[in-house]
């Protein structure tokens, strides 16, 4: 009954703020209606499946609407609020449910020491104003990590995370491909950045939508493979371009090594190869003069203003960090202080995540902070593993067959992924960029929540072990005559054959 009031009491509410954002500013447009509708739709389901508020929360936080549709949605709507309250809401329904069916996992215990380690540096912070403002930021994000962690426990719910990174990335790459092909070539990724970050940042996170592209062309899907296949490598194209045209030379070196380790991964090595010249083609067809003398570049990095102003900012955290090795100077404290220490100008950012880490909030919490992208390397490697296990038996069903080869290319995606990300955070200091923990997410949950898929798939190998079982087949020795058993009686004429031409 209180289920029943509380749904009740919950789609009224969610329909009429929807209808009042809708209808308040005049004649609404299509982005709003199909934000409104994806938010009534996956709050309602979020009663029943408390994923689905997670679901809405990262689809918001990947997609940036605010950003990507600013012109047709009312300004002071904040989506992601709505979502994290979605998310609260269907967390307290299934308190209960998910503390008792939820696994502590190591992924959890780092992330909370690290929230420690960020905490105790926001209280010993130089100046407590801007410590706060950015921990404010970073607990929204530790905060909704946690609760997924939590929540997510299912083969299709990965698959789901998976292919919703693949779904907005995709689509912001469209947008940016449709403004320069169709709108006069404009170039607003590399003149305005995307939501919130400059070019670096947006060429970091499309970079890191690669992967994933790859994951939906190739792998094996229930209905339209060929569709699928056809429109993901499209969409594929569209992210490499939309990398080349934000100018942003970390982010092209972070997507080549990343498309690197899918090339070297692949499991059929002729299908790699191909990949990899039809790959090199169009990227050679995409870039024009300037974005190859852009990227040419970086090999004069001596005479390259940017990067020495880069050397310079790092020298300046080594420095901090090793004079403040416990809790740093503050959560982005650094920056006040780097022009005292070599630094171009002041509030100079670090360009470094791991140094900018390391001066904010210390040597420990910079440690912890790599050895969260190491261990979510790990543990897709031992989950993949394990698939490829089973599928080169292929003593499977179809059904777990392809469910294996998903998750195989997923963890394969999300490897490559946080290789893109780990590489381009030597020249970025992206600390609350919100993708990489969602790969820390899919990584902490993907081995307790493929654990009854590899028993069902031990249990498929046998029974179809145990069905085609063949052994020799024992055939008797024949009886000899023993001595001792007396003599052996010579056959009757009656019962003798005639001889053929005797």
């Amino acid at each position: 009954m209180k289920q029943i009031l509380f749904l009740t009491l919950s789609t009224l509410f969610v329909s009429v703020t929807a209808l009042h954002i809708i209808f308040r500013n005049g004649q609404p447009m299509k982005q709003l209606f199909f934000l409104s509708a994806m938010t009534i739709c996956l709050s309602l389901a979020s009663i029943q499946i408390p994923f689905w508020g997670i679901f809405l929360y990262y689809t918001f936080a990947v997609l940036r609407p605010q950003y990507l549709w600013k012109w047709a949605l009312p300004v002071d709507v904040r989506w992601s609020l709505i979502a994290a309250c979605v998310v609260i809401f269907s967390m307290a329904i299934h308190f209960n449910k998910i503390l008792r069916e939820s696994k502590y996992t190591s992924m959890f215990s780092l992330i909370v020491v690290y929230s420690i380690l960020l905490a105790g540096s926001m209280l010993v912070a130089f100046n407590p104003a801007v410590a706060q403002a950015w921990a404010i930021e970073y607990g929204k994000i530790l905060i909704i990590a946690l609760i997924a962690l939590l929540v997510i426990n299912q083969v299709w719910q990965i698959r789901a995370m998976a292919t919703m990174i693949f779904l907005c990335l995709g689509y912001i790459a469209w947008e940016i491909n449709f403004l320069y092909f169709f709108r006069n070539g404009r170039l607003d990724i590399f003149h305005y950045g995307y939501g919130g970050m400059d070019n670096n940042g947006a060429g970091l996170m499309l970079a890191m939508g690669i992967p994933f592209a790859y994951y939906a062309a190739i792998s094996t899907w229930e209905r339209w493979g060929r569709a699928i296949f056809i429109i993901a490598s499209g969409i594929g194209l569209c992210m490499v371009h939309s990398v080349m045209m934000s100018f942003s030379r970390g982010a092209m070196l972070a997507a080549i090594a990343g498309l690197l380790w899918v090339f070297l991964r692949h499991r059929s090595k002729k299908q790699a190869a191909a990949l990899f010249v039809i790959l090199t083609c169009a990227i050679l067809f995409l870039s024009g003069s300037q974005i190859r003398e852009r990227f040419i570049s970086t090999m004069d990095y001596k005479q390259d203003i940017s990067a020495q102003s880069r050397f310079e900012s790092w020298s300046a955290a080594w420095t901090i960090a090793w004079e403040h090795p416990l809790l740093g100077k503050g959560i982005r404290n650094s920056n006040i202080f780097s022009q005292n220490y070599g630094a171009d100008y002041s509030g100079r950012t670090i360009h470094n995540q791991y140094l900018q880490i390391a001066a904010d909030s210390g040597v420990p919490a910079a440690l912890l902070f790599i050895g969260l992208i190491g261990f979510s390397f790990y543990l897709c490697e031992k989950v993949r593993s394990e698939c490829l296990y089973h599928l080169r038996r292929g003593m499977l069903s179809d059904k777990n067959m392809l469910q294996l080869d998903h998750i195989e290319k997923i963890c394969l995606a999300v490897q490559a992924s946080l290789i893109i990300f780990a590489v381009d955070s030597m020249f970025l200091s992206l600390e609350v960029f919100e993708l990489p923990w969602v790969l820390f997410v899919i990584s902490g949950v993907m081995p307790h929540s493929v654990r009854m898929l590899m028993k069902t798939c031990t249990e498929d190998e046998k029974q179809l072990r145990s069905k085609h079982k063949t052994g020799p087949v024992r055939i008797p020795p024949r009886r000899r005559h023993h001595p001792e058993h007396g003599r052996m009686p010579l056959p009757t004429p009656s019962l003798m054959k005639p001889t053929k031409g005797l």
